[in-house]
């Protein structure tokens, strides 16, 4: 276990010198899941449609242990309406809950979508950068139907404030970026004026 303790450090000391990118989501979450044999792995972000305010939550990043098929060939997961497949689930997200369960256990509808993605059971965990719920990470075990271990859940945790700290780093650097270009055109406009 310490192993993967080590890892979920590596992991997010790689997501806030690089950023949350598809190369470095996968990669961190890669690190951690090989440590615990998890078979897949998977950020997940929420957002809010145009249309009626639907809320979905897309998969951002994923990765697969070698064999397995990898969660970007699901297309249900593009643009996932969980609150249709697993409202239970969506409200102990969005609560800062984890859930953790065999697929047996999910909700009917999300039972479905886990039995066709051949996962046999699921830990996820809310990534929460600031006061709101921004999205979720996931393991899944497609091998066994896996009873979740106490520090499995700490590690799953560790790498879920990795991921939002990331996120809270990257909106940082886009605040100051926007300011920035506001004060530049402030300056330009008033030198211009004088």
């Amino acid at each position: 276990m310490v192993e993967a303790f080590t890892k979920v450090s590596e992991a997010s000391r790689l997501l806030l010198d690089k950023g949350l990118c598809p190369a470095t989501g996968a990669e961190a979450l890669g690190m951690v899941a090989r440590t615990l044999k998890v078979d897949r792995a998977c950020i997940f972000e929420n957002r809010t449609t145009n249309l009626a305010g639907r809320f979905l939550t897309d998969l951002r990043h994923a990765w697969a242990e070698p064999g397995v098929v990898s969660p970007h060939a699901h297309p249900v997961l593009r643009s996932f309406a969980m609150r249709d497949y697993a409202l239970s689930w969506m409200d102990m997200l969005e609560a800062g809950m984890v859930v953790s369960c065999t697929s047996r256990e999910a909700p009917p509808l999300m039972r479905e979508v886990l039995e066709r993605q051949g996962v046999q059971s699921v830990l996820l965990c809310p990534i929460t950068p600031a006061k709101q719920w921004w999205g979720f990470v996931a393991f899944e075990d497609c091998h066994q139907a896996r009873v979740w271990r106490p520090e499995e859940v700490s590690l799953l945790k560790s790498l879920a404030r990795a991921i939002g700290a990331s996120v809270r780093h990257a909106n940082m650097r886009s605040s100051l970026s926007q300011v920035r270009t506001n004060l530049t055109s402030v300056l330009r406009t008033a030198s211009g004026d004088t």
